[in-house]
């Protein structure tokens, strides 16, 4: 059996989470202060699915990346930290 943990790079998790936290006003709309990553993505600021799923392909955009979201569900989507932790763990590889 192999192992699935993923290395997460802690640079790359630190950038996700500023490049989600800099999104946040655009994809919601409206002002945000003060996220951070244990702010919650759905009580905290309210999104819904669909602002999650903008959320996600605006990062791609902006990381020039692609993300893996075939094993994403609503759990990644608790607070921006977990959202950081999937995405810098899921980034496809450049071509």
């Amino acid at each position: 059996m192999s192992d699935t943990t993923t290395t997460i790079d802690p640079e790359l998790r630190q950038q996700v989470v500023d490049t989600i936290c800099e999104l946040l006003p655009r994809v919601l709309k409206r002002e945000v202060t003060g996220a951070s990553e244990t702010t919650t993505l759905m009580d905290d600021l309210g999104m819904s699915s669909t602002t999650g799923l903008e959320l996600v392909l605006e990062l791609e955009d902006k990381l020039e990346r692609e993300i893996s979201v075939e094993d994403m569900g609503r759990d990644n989507f608790e607070t921006v930290g977990s959202l950081a932790d999937y995405v810098a763990g899921n980034l496809l590889p450049e071509e």
